[in-house]
């Protein structure tokens, strides 16, 4: 049967009906009449199915005398169900209670019943009216926020329309709050989709909404303070603040030096300067675009970084065509130099040449600073965007992802794609652009002598199949050298944090000697590799002299049979050309052997990239949950080779049922809390939120609804308030309430600074019962739905497990525990038997201790 509130006036219910709680068969029922503020309220239960109802007067239950006798004990567990169950409620609303519990330990007569009932219901009744102002304060913000949206879809229909004659107004129009528009501006620019907040999300715990929209759209953000005059660099687009206000804006750039003010609500443009400067506040927020979801090859990361950077890319491919143009002009200053002004004794033309040679001097060396400085912009910041994209990519994949690499490894792995975009980006991007139009000589070559111009092909080919070949043989060596280092560094941090380990079992000569077996293959694979590099080296230094040989040679044997038609000038002129053309070759050449590098750090970085992320668009959000989970017949095994670790297991909790979960160790509970908190992927069976497939969801919000308390959990270094709140919007006497919930409250009191107090590094200054309670509070503190314990009470004494347990029957949650103490098992609704991966019992603890089996043997060891 379900339980409902409903307003009345003058007998007539207003309005709809408030679900508050489901009543079960040998329930009571304890109707309200007060009024509060000219509104009355009325309880309404509503059968599911065919139901019978006993009226009874509460006086009649004690007509045989004035004190309560044991047999009337039942009745009152009924008061005190039904007053745990209101209590309940209003807590899960964020509603408190005023100190009018029923404990029925303290009733004597008839008459207190009465009288504190009573109370009780006045309270309620002011708990209902509060709920009635927060569900009419909602529906206002709802109704204000629906106005704001038509608002918002006028102003895009007018933008629409002016957007012939003003097209990059309409662009930055987004539906939603100022926020969310601002947002979306500011996301249109970088080429990421802004989304609302989720439904998960709740609204009263969201300390910043712009963290919400980061999540929703998975990118990351930045704070960022703006000083001096900023706005004369290119900081890319901001998401700021007015002073007045503090309305949401985008700070839009504008060419290379200027930026914007987009005001959504307004949908105005108005350009920064002094003056506008000073109404925007100083504190602004920089987003960070993710990796596509699926990235194939290092072109796509390319693509990626270099996204927004066309204007720098085109100055690079422009001053890379205008360096070679007037580099072509040298060979042919120089013939006209020795062939017609010196003979000619011409010394205006050998004035204009001298000039003509100087500008092109200062043009190359303009030409090549600009190159250099838009080489320098494009590599940092495609540097910044793969860094954070590659970070953001590895804290999104799943928690079984990084059993398969060492600490050491994993990080060589991650810094392979910036030494990649390093690579790319500037190296391999300016040798590229200034080998290839060097290579534009090659038309002068043939302009002056087509022999000679095959001799200077020929000398290129060579140049370029003897460095492929280096090359090869380089990348040979090189995959297994990155291995082995990933290898080596992984082996070093552990090492490193196992020194007291290595010194208490006396094995610091066999660590040594581990490390140095895998150093000593590095160093053969380091030296191999640079005798080939070396080689490379010399053969590109005695290159350029052998192929002058060659000319030279080939030019004596050709004047030698005479018909040459070569000048002097003409050959020098082909002769600077030709040198030009073969360092251009030589640069291409050696830029492959930065190429084959790329492949073999692509290799080590592709199983990052390779990985899907836990939360990706396929996935959808859970809404806000109620409490059911299911395990249905899962299985699972950490690897292919061993058995399986649970087998066909079904575990089932309804909302607010507490379940525990007993067995001996390695029998799979922990792995059971793992699998539920999406750590691992059941091997068969499903995971149900709410009938919901876990494998469906945004598991990021399922956790965020959760309270979890692992036997590993660790503690930050900061105060108790900042590790209770955990980063969320969370009051003090909220952090009180729950620290009084996990029986902490009196030991914080008596701490010198109370909730200020700093946790040090590690939670040295704590201990272990301590550090559990202050794991519980922060679990607690969001009155979460669902909590997980995994043995979170095994460091507290009796009297504190005592009160942590009232505090958890007293919520409306679901519970799955894992315990072996007797005391924190007993009042659950089930209890799962695990051993071997199996559920080999279920049931509560009368039942389960009334049959012969695991269970009754486990406690049976505790009771002796």
């Amino acid at each position: 049967m379900a339980v409902f509130f409903v307003t009345t006036v003058n007998g007539i219910s207003q309005g709809a009906r408030r679900y508050l709680f489901d009543v079960n068969a040998g329930d009571a029922l304890f109707g309200i009449s007060p009024t509060l503020e000219g509104q009355s309220y009325e309880l309404i239960a509503v059968a599911y199915e065919e139901t019978r109802l006993e009226k009874s007067d509460l006086l009649d239950q004690f007509k045989e005398t004035d004190s309560i006798p044991n047999s009337n004990f039942e009745f009152l567990q009924l008061i005190k169900n039904w007053s745990n169950s209101l209590v309940a409620f209003f807590r899960t609303a964020n509603i408190q209670l005023t100190d009018t519990d029923i404990d029925i330990q303290e009733l004597h007569t008839p008459s207190e019943i009465v009288e504190n009932l009573y109370q009780f219901q006045l309270d309620i009744v002011g708990c209902l009216h509060q709920l009635q102002q927060q569900e009419e304060a909602a529906q206002s913000t709802q109704f204000n926020n629906r106005q704001k949206l038509n608002q918002q879809i006028s102003n895009q229909s007018i933008g629409n329309l002016t957007a012939i004659f003003q097209p990059k107004i309409v662009a930055l129009l987004q539906e939603g709050t100022a926020l969310l528009m601002a947002a979306g501006a500011v996301g249109r620019v970088l080429g990421i989709d802004i989304r609302p907040p989720a439904r998960s999300e709740d609204p009263k715990r969201i300390k910043d909404p712009l963290e919400a929209i980061a999540r929703a759209s998975r990118m990351r953000i930045r704070r960022v303070i703006l000083n001096g005059l900023w706005w004369q660099s290119d900081c890319g687009p901001l998401l700021g603040y007015t002073v007045e206000g503090e309305k949401p804006v985008a700070l839009l750039p504008v060419g290379s030096h200027g930026y914007e003010i987009f005001d959504p609500e307004k949908s105005q443009r108005l350009p920064f300067n002094v003056d506008t400067a000073k109404l925007i506040s100083p504190v602004a927020f920089m987003f960070y675009s993710p990796f596509p979801e699926k990235i194939s090859n290092t072109l796509e990361v390319l693509k990626f970084a270099t996204r927004g950077k066309t204007k720098d890319i085109i100055t690079l491919l422009l001053m890379g065509i205008l360096g070679s143009l007037l580099g072509m002009l040298t060979p042919q200053a120089t013939g006209i130099l020795i062939d017609k002004a010196i003979p000619d004794g011409n010394r205006g033309l050998i004035f204009q040449i001298g000039l003509g040679l100087l500008s092109v001097i200062a043009g190359t060396t303009l030409f090549e600073l600009i190159q250099g400085t838009a080489t320098s912009r494009v590599q940092t910041l495609t540097s910044v965007s793969t860094q954070t994209a590659i970070w953001d990519r590895l804290l999104k994949l799943r928690v079984a992802f990084f059993r398969r690499y060492s600490t050491g490894d994993l990080q060589s792995r991650v810094s392979a794609i910036t030494r990649i975009n390093d690579i790319v980006s500037g190296t391999v991007l300016k040798t590229i652009f200034h080998g290839f139009f060097s290579l534009l000589n090659l038309g002068l070559l043939f302009y002056y002598n087509a022999k000679l111009a095959f001799i200077a092909v020929g000398v290129a080919v060579v140049n370029i199949i003897f460095t492929t070949v280096s090359g090869i043989l380089t990348s040979k060596r090189m995959t297994p050298l990155q291995e082995i280092e990933g290898e080596i560094f992984g082996l070093t941090v552990q090492l490193i944090g196992g020194v007291s380990k290595l010194y208490v079992s006396g094995a610091e000569q066999r660590a040594f000697a581990y490390w140095s077996k895998r150093f000593s293959r590095q160093l053969q694979l380091i030296l191999s590799t640079q005798a080939i590099e070396h080689t490379v080296s010399f053969f590109n230094t005695i290159l350029p002299n052998i192929s002058s040989m060659l000319i030279y040679f080939v030019v004596v044997s050709l004047v030698s049979k005479g018909g040459t038609g070569f000048s002097t000038g003409t050959f020098l002129a082909f002769n600077t050309a030709f040198g030009t053309f073969i360092g251009g070759a030589t640069s291409l050449s050696n830029t492959l052997i930065e190429v084959l590098e790329v492949s073999v750090l692509w290799k080590r970085a592709k199983p990052i990239l390779d990985e899907i992320p836990e939360v990706n668009d396929d996935k959808t959000d859970p809404g806000r949950l109620s409490g059911g989970v299911k395990l249905d017949r899962v299985s699972f095994r950490y690897r292919q080779d061993i058995p399986l670790t649970l087998d066909r297991v079904t575990i089932e909790a309804e909302p607010g049922e507490f379940i525990a979960l007993v067995g001996p160790s390695g029998s799979g509970k922990s792995t059971t809390v793992r699998l539920l908190l999406g750590f691992e992927q059941p091997e068969e069976g499903t995971i149900y939120y709410d009938g919901q497939d876990l494998s469906g969801l945004d598991i990021s919000a399922v956790r965020r609804q959760l309270g979890v308390v692992l036997q590993n959990g660790r503690i930050n270094s900061a105060s108790i308030f900042e590790n209770i709140s955990g980063g969320a919007l969370v009051t003090m006497d909220e952090a009180w309430e729950a620290a009084k919930m996990a029986g902490f409250a009196e030991d914080v009191q008596q701490m010198p600074m109370g909730m200020h107090t700093v946790i040090s590094e590690g939670a040295t200054n704590i201990s272990g019962g301590q550090r559990q309670r202050l794991l519980i509070a922060r679990a607690l503190v969001l009155k979460p739905k669902i909590l997980i314990f995994d043995e979170a009470t095994s460091a507290l004494d009796n009297r504190t497990q005592a009160i942590v347990s009232q505090s958890l029957e007293q919520l409306n949650v679901t519970r799955i525990v894992i315990a072996h103490r007797l005391s924190t098992i007993r009042n659950a609704n089930r209890i799962y038997v695990i051993a071997a991966g199996q559920v080999l019992q279920k049931g509560n603890f009368e039942q389960l201790m009334a049959q012969p089996g695991m269970f009754a043997e486990l406690m049976q060891r505790q009771l002796d």
